[in-house]
């Protein structure tokens, strides 16, 4: 069921603890068809050390989340490898100097 990866660049962010993540992108990974009235969006974030990839299993035909019934958008959170992250973050943010991500 994948479909294709995409990238929205954010800019410049500050994060809860007050440090600013220069440059930030955000992955994500749409399924369906977004309605005409645009009321059929669930957004589905993943969880810690989570991918887009893995919430596939969260949803499908005859399930609660439907691709056939929603437009599902899937987002890789900050420091899983497909959005900022310390392994694709470029200096000063790189690495160990990738600041802490605080989820709520």
């Amino acid at each position: 069921m994948q479909t294709p990866l995409h990238h929205f660049k954010l800019g410049d962010i500050e994060l809860l603890s007050g440090k600013v993540l220069p440059e930030a992108v955000l992955a994500y990974s749409t399924y369906g068809e977004l309605s005409s009235a645009k009321d059929n969006v669930v957004l589905l974030p993943t969880f810690y050390t989570g991918d887009h990839i893995r919430n596939e299993e969260f949803f499908g035909s005859g399930r609660a989340i439907d691709p056939s019934r929603h437009f599902v958008i899937s987002i890789n959170m900050f420091g899983n490898g497909f959005s900022s992250s310390p392994s694709n973050s470029p200096p000063p943010m790189d690495g160990p100097h990738f600041p802490d991500i605080t989820i709520y």
